[in-house]
């Protein structure tokens, strides 16, 4: 199984530390949640998507909480909550 260019691109703005777990769980598609998020100051955008067994780990940060949706399922994954 092959990412995506979309997917590829995600991975490859990721932290490369996340990268290796960021590519498994886009080549899984797993189930993710999007919640609001306030680790981190107002540079970063305040709706995250992470995977439902692993919420700290942040696949990515969106604006709203509809484009996190979108994101998500472009990247292949499955919102099962928000």
């Amino acid at each position: 199984m092959k990412l995506t260019t979309a997917q590829s691109e995600h991975v490859k703005a990721a932290f490369p530390e996340c990268r290796a777990e960021m590519t498994e769980y886009l080549l899984q598609g797993v189930e993710v949640v999007i919640y609001k998020q306030n680790e981190c100051g107002a540079d970063v955008p305040p709706f995250a998507v992470a995977p439902t067994d692993k919420q700290e780990f942040w696949i990515g940060c969106w604006d709203t909480p509809e484009l996190a949706s979108s994101s998500a399922a472009a990247l292949g994954l499955r919102v099962v909550s928000q």
